[in-house]
């Protein structure tokens, strides 16, 4: 953007002598850079609070998407490596985390340039302020002393993660992915991971690849629960076969030392206390994120709370009205890109008088490990509990020509579309096990978008062998199934022998 656009932008505002803001928005992660970008761009002034400036990009830059996929890339170096030994490459050694984790900090750092209270001020025109802040009023917010107000405020204050809460757990170092990007400093020998989601599985690919001992204790029966039970199959094979130790149905029943874990469960279900105990040099534990309440003030703004959320409605309103609240704060899909589709929702519902409510019906999601696990659009579950009726196409990668060539014979594609002679075809959800899973699901989800049929693909021209022709074929084979089956062939036959005699 030019600096003539930004003086543009920003412009006079026309505040009420009411208010000293028209929005205020706390906490500067995902949903409030978003949601504080945008009110500034239209000429709004705009209060954006952080508690530091280190916290600017919030989870995701600091903690989460971004220094895991960093992590990820480097694993995959290592596995590329291994997996070539196979063909005469000699590989030894672990790896080097101290550089490791120099990379990882170097790809935050160019992005953080972005991400920072100096740029929102100078590109935007944003009040970026950093202190603790608190809701003192209806309206009103206080930071550093000063009382700031407005009609509108969002609160943007992310979420925080779960922790272990069995006997002997204080004598136990826990790390979790906020503490794993910026304190470990060392690869560690075993390590210990209490969870079966997709932070669990990629740390656990990612530690096994770089040198580490990896065991992976899983409560329930199977990895990624919210993904097709195929899918979740699918990565415990490939991440034993990598060498990672998961086992099911096992928890950690209480600590007796600072690196031995007392199990319960496993292979024997009804397993007590004390059906075995495990060593470990670093225990990592991913079992979910609870929204930020404390020390918010938000009883002060008659903001409500129950069991650990913020009390919100469908359009992100809490129950004061003239409070939102969007992101983790919302204390529903944690995801950067759900910020980003609340953040649209919410300024819909802040500008036009048709107003929006929270749908994840054209959500997706992905799980970034080798092979990634990319969902999109409405699952089984939920086209039952709305009473559409579908049929589910799958297709194995077995027999697809990329796959074979490049080794991912494994995946697996899942579509979910919509049943009827008129309105049959369209594609409502769906899911794909294979390496850029998350990139070639794209064309699907457009689909689901644009409220088209899987169809529309049939005749569409792939550059061969390129991995997304997969898509395609879940297309062609419902068209061929079409052509060669039920009484179409006969005419088929007839037309061809009619028109060529």
């Amino acid at each position: 953007m030019s600096r003539a656009g930004r003086t543009s932008r920003r412009g006079i505002h026309f505040i009420s002598m009411k208010y000293t803001h028209d929005l205020i928005v706390i906490g500067a992660g995902a949903a409030g850079l978003g949601c504080a970008g945008f009110g500034s761009s239209i000429g709004l002034k705009v209060a954006l609070i952080d508690k530091s400036a280190k916290n600017f990009g919030g989870d995701c830059l600091n903690y989460g998407c971004i220094p895991s996929k960093a992590l990820l890339h480097v694993a995959s170096l290592f596995a590329g490596g291994k997996e070539a030994e196979a063909y005469g490459l000699q590989t030894s050694g672990k790896a080097d985390f101290k550089k490791v984790m120099a990379y990882v900090h170097s790809r935050q750092e160019i992005i953080r340039a972005h991400e920072t209270p100096e740029h929102f001020r100078e590109e935007f025109g944003t009040d970026a302020i950093i202190g603790e802040a608190r809701l003192t009023g209806k309206q009103e917010v206080t930071v550093g002393g000063k009382q700031l107000t407005a009609p509108k405020i969002v609160l943007a204050t992310g979420s925080v993660p779960r922790t272990l809460d069995v006997p002997g757990v204080e004598k136990v170092k826990q790390w979790d992915n906020e503490s794993l990007f910026w304190e470990l400093d060392e690869l560690p020998e075993h390590l210990l991971i209490v969870g079966g989601g997709p932070i669990s599985c990629e740390m656990a690919q990612a530690f096994v690849r770089l040198g580490s001992r990896v065991t992976l204790l899983v409560r329930g029966e199977r990895l990624l629960q919210k993904d097709p039970p195929k899918m979740g199959e699918i990565l415990a094979e490939k991440l034993q076969a990598e060498g990672v130790d998961i086992r099911f149905k096992t928890e950690v029943a209480s600590f007796s030392d600072t690196q031995t874990a007392v199990l319960k469960g496993g292979a024997d279900a009804g397993a007590e206390e004390g059906s075995g105990s495990i060593e470990f040099t670093h225990l990592l534990v991913a079992i979910g994120r609870k929204v930020r309440t404390e020390g918010l003030g938000l009883a002060v703004a008659g903001v409500k709370v129950e069991r650990g959320r913020i009390v919100t409605n469908e359009r992100y309103r809490t129950s004061n009205k003239n409070i939102f609240a969007i992101g983790d704060a919302f204390g529903q899909e944690q995801f950067s890109h759900g910020a980003e589709f609340h953040n649209t929702q919410l300024w819909n519902n802040l500008l036009s008088p048709l107003k929006k409510k929270h749908n994840l019906d054209k959500f997706s999601w992905v799980t970034f490990t080798d092979p990634e696990i990319a969902s999109f659009g409405m699952t089984p579950a939920r086209l039952q509990e709305k009473g559409i009726a579908f049929e589910t196409r799958e297709l194995s990668l077995e027999a697809d020509d990329r796959a074979i060539a490049a080794d991912y014979r494994n995946g697996h594609l899942i579509v979910y579309l919509s049943t009827g002679w008129w309105g049959g075809g369209k594609v409502l959800g769906g899911c794909l096990a294979a390496p850029a899973a998350g990139e070639m699901i794209q064309e699907l989800h457009l689909l689901q978008f644009q409220g088209k049929k899987y169809g529309a693909l049939t005749n569409k021209i792939y550059a061969y062998p390129v991995g997304s022709r997969i898509i395609q074929k879940g297309a062609r084979k419902g068209a061929s199934d079409l052509l060669t089956s039920g009484p179409l062939p006969k005419l088929l036959r007839w037309m061809y022998r009619v028109g060529n005699r």
